[in-house]
């Protein structure tokens, strides 16, 4: 409700009328999530234990995003939704088909014969509980490579329009992890001689380890907001303390090291962000904090990728204002909760 008003405050698109009606473009991770939920305990080896309720759906960082921005954006009315991932040749396939076109969002899959669709199981705590452990296999989706992308890069040469690009589920990356810098920089050079309207980039870690994140600060330059929450950016600029004030000045840190604008969410603490554009001043610096939204946790499973698509939706539609940006992040997390 917040989104829409701000947008049609305007002249109801957005930002220029049908020329700036955006494209959202995700890449990343579409894998088929086995959800049991409520555990109290993790079993050990030969042990079981009771689950509250066992779910099957589709899922994947980068696709739940998707489905939340589509949900956000009610498209066509305010942008169109395009995923890019890698799936195999079997029945999750379909599956992860079908949830994106019902839900508005065309699918441009790369079919990676011989690997399976990629899955996951996440195991959740019980009601009032954040605590989750992942077991994944990455399949289809972990080969996902720059050669994988002719979509994007035909849907950007069509210009011009505004589009924005967002790769997320950078953790599960296999071939792309060491190509996006490149990737990003062609991306660009396609956008300049297509006469796209505007051509904006971004990026989510959901990250859990260090390992995960190798390889994203060569792409920094490149990218124009980096999504994350404050332990992927404390892995991001090589710090591994837990220090609360270490995390922001590494978040003010990774903003000028990229120009760009970075957004760190701090769970039940709201969320910090930094840019070091949107200033009076050419490298001002820029930044400010959230509250989070007061609400009683169920299931903080997938609050993340909601926050993110709030983020994008807000940033894109209203101009870059990340305040408010921000703001609809906060609020999207916290109904995901």
């Amino acid at each position: 409700i917040v989104l829409v008003a701000r947008v049609e405050e305007g002249d109801g698109s957005g930002s220029g009328g049908a020329r700036g009606l955006p494209e959202f473009h995700i890449v990343g991770d579409a894998l088929m999530d086995v959800l049991a939920a409520g555990l109290a305990r993790l079993p050990g080896w030969e042990e079981d234990a009771e689950a509250a309720s066992i779910k099957c759906h589709a899922g994947g960082s980068a696709l739940n995003t998707a489905v939340h921005l589509a949900g956000l954006l009610q498209v066509p009315k305010f942008g169109t939704v395009t995923f890019h991932g890698c799936i195999g040749s079997d029945g999750f396939a379909q599956l992860l088909r079908s949830r994106l076109q019902e839900q508005g969002i065309e699918p441009h899959f790369v079919c990676c014969q011989g690997s399976p669709t990629g899955s996951c199981v996440v195991l959740s705590g019980g009601e009032g509980k954040s605590e989750r452990a992942f077991v994944t296999c990455a399949g289809a989706s972990g080969l996902l490579a720059a050669e994988h992308l002719e979509g994007l890069r035909a849907a950007i040469r069509r210009g011009p329009r505004r589009v924005h690009v967002h790769f997320g589920g950078f953790y599960s990356y296999g071939p792309l992890r060491r190509q996006l810098p490149a990737v990003l920089s062609e991306l660009r050079r396609i956008a300049e001689t297509s006469g796209v309207g505007r051509l904006t980039t971004s990026v989510d870690p959901n990250a859990t380890e260090v390992a995960q994140v190798d390889g994203l600060r060569d792409c920094l330059v490149e990218l124009d907001l980096i999504k994350g929450n404050l332990s992927e950016v404390q892995m991001l600029s090589g710090d591994e303390e837990d220090g609360k004030s270490q995390g922001i000045d590494m978040l003010r840190a990774l903003a000028r090291d990229g120009h760009c604008a970075v957004v760190a969410t701090c769970g039940a603490k709201g969320a910090r962000y930094c840019s070091t554009r949107g200033g009076a001043g050419v490298g001002e610096m820029v930044e400010g904090h959230v509250e989070a939204c007061p609400v009683d946790v169920v299931d903080c499973t997938g609050a993340g990728d909601a926050s993110c698509a709030g983020l994008l939706a807000s940033w894109v539609l209203c101009d870059g204002a990340l305040p408010e940006a921000v703001q609809l992040a906060c609020v999207a997390g916290a109904a995901n909760c």
